[in-house]
C-alpha cells in the first residue's frame, strides 16, 4: 500500500510540477513582498518543493515535509534523476508573458519530461500567478523573500490510505539565478 502511494505520489508531483515549473521569482531582502511583474521576471532555478502537512510516505513513522528530500531517499536512488531534473531545469518568465526555458540534463535522460512546453504564459493578478499551457491553466498563491519566489497550491489526496482525500497545501520554492 505505501508502495503504490510513494508511486502515485511521484506521478502527482511531476503533473503538479510542471506548470509551476513555468515560472515565478524573487527579489533580494528577507521581508516577504507582494510580487510585481517586475520581480517575476527573470530565470529562475527550482530549490525547494514543501508539502505541509507532512506525511509518512514511506510507512516509517516519520512525516516528510520536503518532497525533494523524500525523492531522493527512495531505494536504490530511484528519485535522483527527478530531484536533478527539477533542480536542473531554468524557468524564465520573460516581459509579455511568455515562458521559456532549459529542462535539466537529467530530464530527457530519465524522466522524459520537458518542463517548460512551447507557447506557455504566465499572468500575475496581485498575489496570484496563473500560468497557462495549451488547455492547462493553474493560479497559484505567490510570495516572495530575498530572492526566492514560493508558489503554493492546495491539493487533495488520500496519502494515509484510510480512503479519505486529505488537503495538502504544496508549495514550489524558486531561487533568481
Amino acid at each position: 500500500m505505501k508502495k503504490a502511494n510513494a508511486c502515485r505520489l511521484m506521478a502527482w508531483a511531476l503533473v503538479v510540477a510542471m506548470p509551476l515549473w513555468f515560472g515565478s521569482c524573487k527579489k533580494g531582502g528577507d521581508d516577504t513582498v507582494t510580487p510585481t511583474t517586475s520581480s517575476v521576471e527573470g530565470s529562475w532555478k527550482i530549490s525547494g518543493y514543501k508539502i505541509d502537512p507532512g506525511v509518512d510516505f514511506l510507512g516509517t513513522g516519520q512525516k516528510s515535509t520536503d518532497l525533494l528530500a523524500y525523492f531522493k531517499s527512495l531505494p536504490n536512488g530511484a528519485g535522483n534523476d527527478l530531484v536533478d531534473c527539477l533542480t536542473g531545469t531554468t524557468i524564465i518568465f520573460n516581459s509579455g508573458g511568455k515562458v521559456t526555458g532549459t529542462p535539466g540534463a537529467k530530464c530527457s535522460a530519465s524522466t522524459d519530461i520537458n518542463p517548460v512546453e512551447d507557447n506557455s504564459t504566465w499572468k500575475l493578478d496581485g498575489t496570484k500567478l496563473t500560468l497557462t499551457s495549451g488547455a492547462d491553466v493553474t493560479t497559484y498563491d505567490t510570495a516572495i523573500s530575498g530572492n526566492v519566489l514560493k508558489l503554493s497550491g492546495k491539493e487533495q489526496e488520500d496519502f494515509d490510505g484510510d480512503g479519505k482525500d486529505e488537503t495538502y497545501t504544496v508549495t514550489l520554492e524558486l531561487t533568481k539565478i
